[in-house]
């Protein structure tokens, strides 16, 4: 059987894909890092709203019938519930790009593994012709020397 003659195209083919692959796990994890950093600002607003929570729950509780300590208290607990619910979000977020990363490293290594076994299969086939070829030429060079009365 003859070595490949496509093994050249191939070669490039999956180094075009290697770096689509390099190229897309770049990308993953510039937006896990983005997401990491929505994710600790939204964390960090998230703490800042539960310390103002916690500043209006204790003006309200020195005067609980003042109306506007009330509605003062009941704003902060809102923009709280917003924020932990944009904390939840943010934190999903990161975990989902996180996980896209993990996903694209895979695929690149995946690819180099498959590419390593083809590019191996395909020096093997070419070795194993050449050793074919000099298999054959031996015995015509032995009977071209018989031929001449050099051997």
């Amino acid at each position: 059987m003859p070595a490949d003659n496509r093994a050249p195209v191939l070669a490039r083919i999956a180094a075009m894909r290697e770096q689509r692959l390099t190229r897309a796990l770049i990308e993953a994890r510039e937006a896990a890092d983005h997401a990491e950093a929505a994710a600790s600002a939204a964390e960090a607003a998230r703490t800042a709203a539960a310390r103002e929570r916690g500043d209006a729950r204790l003006l309200f509780q020195a005067s609980p019938g003042c109306p506007q300590t009330r509605l003062w208290l009941e704003q902060r607990v809102a923009e709280e519930i917003g924020a932990v619910a944009r904390a939840s979000d943010q934190r999903a977020r990161h975990d989902l790009a996180v996980d896209a990363q993990g996903e694209a490293g895979r695929a690149l290594d995946q690819h180099r593994v498959r590419s390593e076994s083809v590019a191996a299969h395909h020096q093997s086939l070419r070795r194993a012709e050449q050793r074919r070829a000099e298999d054959r030429s031996e015995p015509e060079a032995s009977s071209f020397l018989l031929s001449r009365g050099w051997a």
